[in-house]
């Protein structure tokens, strides 16, 4: 069970505005290093209006689950022995028992006190008498509900425990892998330094997080993906590298129509010099021919041959004229011009077409290459028919009086024109992909990006972890559904529970045991509350009605309004206590206009309905009447555990709550106080800087008891004067120390003024306290050990004072 430890902090609730407890609260002088936290039995005094209800209604919150729309931004923590915080926010989560006596508790309850029209909220309490048959089937329940005990779990409650635990653990066991798995998608997505986010250059996306890879994931499972191979990822990283080129080279034209070189050639090798006049040995002997041809321009001037050396004739330099006549000439011509054309085509465009593939984007490379290749193994073969063609008009030339023929060579110019076609529309695409290049490299880096995310994927073995979370989770419904089941089962229990409890329950009891408080024997004897039957929206329910003498009661005085709610508060939480459910119980003010007979009786109830066997958890009482805190410090015996006291100050607008004071909390009346000086100057023989104070107030304190002492027991006025007073009760020796030294000389300064500028004399100081206690102890022994009591020791054994007393 949770007991309340300290309000830690109010920022903001009525008066109290930033109230921090460990700022106001410093540790006991006493305990060094133990907070001065809430005890048992906690008392606070406060004056009027300084801020005692507000921690009540504070307190309430935590009864009611609900906070007054009055408060505007209230803000609390109130923190417990278990190390939870109870807030404005989450006061369901407080469930002890608890019951708090205020003002609010006065108005939703007892409505007749302010309005006489209004009846009073019934409630019922358990009956007595027997009935076993109701009290067994309590018994056979509780027992299969068992113990809620934090240490000592049984039954049901024990196995909610463990099944809750289970449930627990599932859930913890489901989140860890979901926890796992995020934290490996998160590294992957942003954290590593090989992150996706990282490499946004590679990958894009600059904004890349946790989210976007799981949309990715998302993208690769529900497509079937195909893991790209190495080509394909070379691809895309060339062109994610790639830069925008210029505009490719136009390529030159090509234009060669080899139809007509072929029309040509056939033409010159169709064509025959003319045989009249021609000379046979020549005609027949192409070689010879050849060879007269290349000689007879050499003999021009000749009149011998250079060869022979013989004599050339006019008949044959004729023969030789008419051979080499103007017609061989011009076809000769013809078939060098034929073969200038050729080596011409051979050497220059169009069979010598290029181009740089630096030029064109890398993706073509491989495409381009090969066509740049059978693009020069294609103007190598029509070379190779062209050479045909030259080699035909060779021989031609060497044969001018036969007609040739050759096999057409193969024209490869539609090879040609495809291979550069192509290259031209590689050109194009070129062209088109500068405009497109953006676009085509966000393909290729999302492209590289789920390559990447799928081979990650692989490495962590997502399927089976995201099958392990699966699993993990299906496990954790049947277990919520078992426990469900026991929580049911347990509302089930407690309902009939409830149920056979409200058997043995009854209004007419409450009353009765209301009747009972306020006719103790310092209540009133006139009031009571009867149990009536009211109408009400709900239809016909009990209430409760003040009566005073057997008749409605009209005009209460504040006292009695006070009385009947205070009683009829401990009447409702009877119950809790009588069945040992150790509540803790908050009571503010409860003697509001009461005499001196019911504040004692006020505080006689609290001690023998509450604080008797202990039956609460925590008790705090407030109060602002000093006589009833007078009351309260007897609560702190060894019977009922410890107790610690509270001071609630306002300082203008806003409040705090510190440490009683000492003088506050140590002495039951001035008179304990006045004894407790006395005692001290007794016990020292010697002043020094620890206790001086207690010598120098000696006189006055001295006079004071002795008076108050004294007309303790002479109250009726035995003596006109004090001195006589003094005389009787204390005897002749002791009253002229006292009157003659100490409260003449010591304590009034009057007559002889000199005396204030001497040090004190401590031995008569000593003395006079010394008779004073022992005369005490001649008087009434037992008064003295009550003394003694007051100021915190327990007995005379224990006082090192009391021997040289009575000796």
């Amino acid at each position: 069970m949770s007991k309340i430890t300290k309000i830690a902090k109010i920022d903001n609730f009525g008066i109290f505005q930033n109230f921090d407890w460990n700022t106001h609260l410093s540790s006991n002088p006493t305990q060094q290093n133990q907070a001065y936290d809430f005890k048992d039995i906690n008392i606070f005094y406060g004056r009027n209006y300084s801020g005692k209800t507000s921690l009540s209604k504070i307190i309430r919150a935590l009864e009611t689950k609900t906070l007054s729309p009055k408060y505007e931004n209230p803000n609390f923590r109130i923190e417990l022995s278990d190390s939870s915080i109870i807030s404005q926010n989450n006061l369901s989560a407080f469930t002890h028992s608890i019951h708090v006596y205020n003002s609010d508790f006065v108005k939703e309850n007892l409505k007749f006190i302010h309005n006489e029209n209004a009846t009073i909220e019934s409630f019922s309490v358990t009956l007595g008498g027997e009935n076993q048959q109701v009290l067994d089937r309590i018994q056979q329940l509780k027992n299969e509900l068992g113990s809620n005990e934090e240490i000592c779990k049984s039954a049901l409650y024990l196995d909610i425990h463990n099944k809750a635990n289970e449930v627990q653990n599932a859930k913890t066991n489901h989140q860890n892998k979901v926890r796992d798995l995020d934290k490996k998608l998160s590294d992957k997505a942003t954290r590593n330094s090989d992150s996706i986010k990282n490499q946004h250059e590679r990958f894009g996306n600059i904004r890349y997080d946790k989210r976007s890879l799981e949309a990715d994931i998302s993208e690769l499972l529900h497509n079937n993906y195909q893991q790209l191979n190495l080509t394909q990822i070379e691809l895309f990283e060339n062109t994610v590298r790639q830069r925008k080129l210029s505009t490719p080279p136009e390529l030159s034209p090509y234009t060669l129509n080899f139809s007509s070189l072929i029309t040509s050639t056939n033409d010159i090798l169709k064509s025959i010099v003319g045989s009249s006049d021609k000379i046979d040995e020549l005609k027949n002997n192409p070689s010879l021919n050849s060879w007269a041809q290349i000689g007879h321009p050499l003999h021009n001037d000749r009149t011998t041959c250079a060869f022979c050396n013989n004599e050339i004739s006019d008949q044959r330099r004729k023969e030789l004229a008419n051979h080499f006549d103007e017609e061989t000439d011009k076809l000769r011509d013809r078939i060098s011009k034929g073969i200038q054309y050729l080596d011409k085509l051979l050497s220059n465009s169009p069979l010598n077409i290029s181009f740089d593939m630096t030029n064109y984007y890398q993706q073509y490379h491989p495409e381009l290459s090969q066509l740049q290749t059978n693009l020069q193994n294609a103007f190598a073969k029509q070379k190779s028919s062209i050479e045909l063609l030259k080699k035909s008009l060779e021989d031609k030339d060497k044969k001018l009086f036969s007609e040739l023929s050759i096999e057409h060579p193969q024209d490869h110019s539609t090879e040609i024109k495809t291979i550069l076609e192509r290259i031209s529309q590689i050109r194009t695409e070129c062209i088109q992909k500068n405009d497109q290049l953006y676009s085509l490299q966000n393909e290729a880096k999302n492209a590289l990006r789920l390559d990447h995310i799928y081979l990650f994927l692989q490495s962590i073995n997502y399927t089976q972890l995201t099958s392990d979370i699966d699993l993990a989770f299906e496990a954790i419904a049947p277990l919520e559904i078992e426990l469900a089941t026991l929580q049911t089962r347990k509302t089930t229990i407690t309902t009939e529970i409830k149920s056979e409890e409200d058997k043995l329950k009854s209004e007419g009891e409450a009353c009765r045991r209301i009747k009972n408080i306020l006719n103790h024997d310092f209540g009133h004897q006139a009031l009571s509350l009867e149990p009536i039957e009211a109408n009400t929206t709900n239809g016909k329910e009990i209430k409760f009605e003040i009566q005073r003498n057997g008749t409605k009661a009209h005009n209460l005085s504040e006292g009695e309004q006070s009385l009947i709610s205070f009683c009829y508060f401990l009447a409702k939480i009877q119950d809790d206590l009588d069945q040992n459910k150790k509540p803790i119980i908050w009571i503010d003010d409860p003697i509001s206009s009461l005499d001196s007979n019911h504040i004692f009786f006020i505080y006689s109830l609290i001690e023998e309905k509450i604080c008797k066997d202990k039956k609460f958890l925590q008790l705090f009482i407030s109060t602002h009447n000093l006589e009833f805190l007078k009351y309260l410090k007897r609560l702190n015996g060894k019977k009922w555990g410890n107790i610690q006291f509270f001071i609630i100050k306002r300082n203008f607008d806003s409040s705090a709550i510190f440490q009683m004071p000492i003088y506050m909390k140590n002495y039951f009346s001035e008179l304990n106080f006045l004894f407790h000086q006395l005692y001290l100057c007794a016990s020292e023989e010697n002043i020094n800087d620890q206790n001086y104070n207690s010598f120098y107030n000696f006189p006055n304190n001295a006079r004071k008891f002795l008076e108050l002492y004294s007309n303790f027991h002479y109250p009726d006025g035995f003596s006109n004067t004090d001195t006589e007073k003094l005389q009787s009760l204390w005897g002749e020796h002791l009253v002229f120390t006292f009157t003659d030294r100490i409260n003449n000389e010591y304590s009034h300064l009057a007559g002889i003024f000199e005396r204030s500028f001497t040090p004190l004399e401590q031995p008569e100081m000593h003395k006079a306290s010394f008779a004073i206690l022992k005369k005490i102890i001649e008087l009434n022994p037992r008064q003295y050990e009550g003394f003694l009591k007051s100021i915190g020791i327990e007995s005379t054994t224990l006082d090192p004072l009391y021997i040289k007393l009575i000796t």
